[in-house]
């Protein structure tokens, strides 16, 4: 949603842009004023550009769960946290951590794995503290895709 917000500003920061340019030139006495406002507002546009990205990145990661098929699907696991570590972002008042797992699944030997996931503060020293193990489940194509509900959404 924020990344949304964030691009729909940029591109009437950089409409906003062109235009004030191509007005404020046209006479004598405005285009020094086109030729310092327009830089100035195309900044803040490539900054609102640049916040929609990053959010957009933000957004994705948060994003990656199983859809009731594939949950349907993926193979029960256990995976035990190594190491949290949290990172600078935040979103809604969360902030993402990047986790190390040890994932065992059932059937199959135990692989390790980075995963990103939002979580709040105290859960995220929980895990940090370590000698956690939470109950997941791993699509049975892509050992990289697994899915924690205990972390929640």
């Amino acid at each position: 949603m924020a990344s949304v917000v964030f691009g729909t500003f940029a591109v009437i920061a950089l409409i906003v842009a062109v235009v004030l340019f191509l007005v404020l030139r046209r006479k004598p006495h405005t285009r020094v004023g086109a030729y310092v406002s327009a830089p100035i507002v195309l900044l803040a546009a490539a900054m609102l550009g640049m916040g929609s990205l990053a959010f957009g990145s933000l957004e994705a990661a948060g994003l990656r769960t199983f859809t009731p098929e594939e949950r349907a699907a993926a193979v029960p696991c256990q995976a035990a946290v190594l190491g949290a570590e949290q990172t600078s972002n935040k979103l809604n008042g969360r902030y993402f951590w990047l986790l190390r797992l040890r994932v065992t699944p059932r059937a199959g030997s135990a692989y390790e794995i980075e995963r990103t996931a939002r979580l709040t503060s105290p859960t995220g020293e929980r895990l940090r503290a370590g000698n956690v193990v939470l109950p997941c489940l791993v699509a049975p194509g892509d050992q990289s895709r697994i899915d924690i509900p205990a972390l929640g959404k």
